[in-house]
């Protein structure tokens, strides 16, 4: 087990046989690879990239299980070409990122982060507060998989008008027009009209070749003056450096970022010096009952997947 796991994915584990569990040791390359000579499984969340170089290690490797839904670490032509089995949980932590995501909506609507600043220094400025109301506001999904669905009912619940577009319908959104996700009514938009269209505007996509880079300076561009953007799905699915200047210059009026190109960042582009700006370290998925569920599925799995293999114990199964 290269990453952290929750305790009870790691009783799952230590039930079939011993575990080598050691949170850090992705940061050691030589070591991870060390250790995987002899591994029948492999245990990773989003630090370890699983690709060709790693998979060369691990010649016994029959199984690999992934901490989360999302896999751009993970090279899954790489995994079928040897035959390895992949477990993952894409659904386990939808409730959880779809919460926090609405969280930051309505922290972006009400100012909090310039509420609470001076008033944390003794301040009383009741005057220089103004926030938004989320009823009657537009919000543009983009990306309208598990986790968008599960934001589209939440914001509807507040009473907020839903659009979305989803890359997969392409074209033909404008004339589908609306499709029925998990019982709200979202209308679906043309990329271009839905960035024109919303207050705030909330990412929900996977990292790859189509999408990274996909909200870049032309589409921040488009984007109403005065309007916000959530991203808890992939940085690099956004252009932070155009995202940087577009606050900076006043076109939008904030951002939250649970996610970055690069993590952890370091300090370009300087979104701290910018106070409509909300900075959270990829923890969207951290919720108590999400990482539960997310330990027991892909543990869980592992072990099934072993016993099947005729793999009797994990013995040296994790790095």
């Amino acid at each position: 087990m290269a990453e952290l796991i929750d305790p009870l994915g790691l009783q799952i584990l230590r039930s079939h046989g011993a575990v080598l569990y050691d949170p850090a040791l992705f940061r050691d390359r030589p070591g991870l690879f060390g250790a995987l000579a002899s591994a029948r499984g492999l245990v990773v969340r989003n630090q370890t990239a699983v690709g060709p170089e790693l998979l060369a290690a691990a010649p016994r490797l029959r199984v690999v299980g992934r901490l989360g839904a999302g896999l751009d670490n993970v090279d899954r032509p790489a995994l079928e070409d040897r035959g390895i089995h992949l477990v993952y949980a894409p659904d386990a932590a939808t409730a959880s990122v779809a919460e926090f995501t609405l969280a930051l909506i309505l922290a972006l609507f009400k100012d909090l982060g310039r509420a609470q600043r001076p008033t944390f220094r003794g301040g009383w400025d009741r005057s220089g507060y103004r926030g938004l109301e989320a009823w009657g506001k537009t919000v543009g999904i983009l990306g309208l998989g598990r986790i968008g669905r599960a934001v589209a009912d939440r914001a509807a619940a507040l009473g907020m008008k839903v659009t979305a577009y989803h890359p997969r319908l392409g074209a033909g959104a404008r004339d589908i027009g609306g499709t029925d996700a998990g019982g709200t009514r979202v209308a679906l938009a043309p990329m271009d009209e839905l960035l024109a269209g919303c207050d705030v505007l909330t990412l929900h996509l996977p990292l790859g070749p189509a999408t990274r880079g996909l909200i870049g300076r032309r589409e921040l561009r488009l984007m109403r003056p005065g309007s916000y953007l959530v991203n808890t799905s992939r940085g690099a699915v956004l252009d932070e450096e155009a995202l940087y200047d577009a606050l900076g210059a006043g076109h939008l009026a904030g951002a939250a970022l649970d996610v970055r190109a690069r993590e952890p960042p370091g300090a370009r582009p300087p979104f701290g010096e910018l106070p409509n700006v909300i900075l959270t370290p990829h923890v969207a998925a951290l919720t108590r009952e999400a990482q539960e569920r997310i330990a027991r599925e892909v543990a869980a799995g592992v072990v099934e997947h072993l016993q099947a293999a005729g793999v009797e114990s994990c013995r040296e199964i994790m790095p």
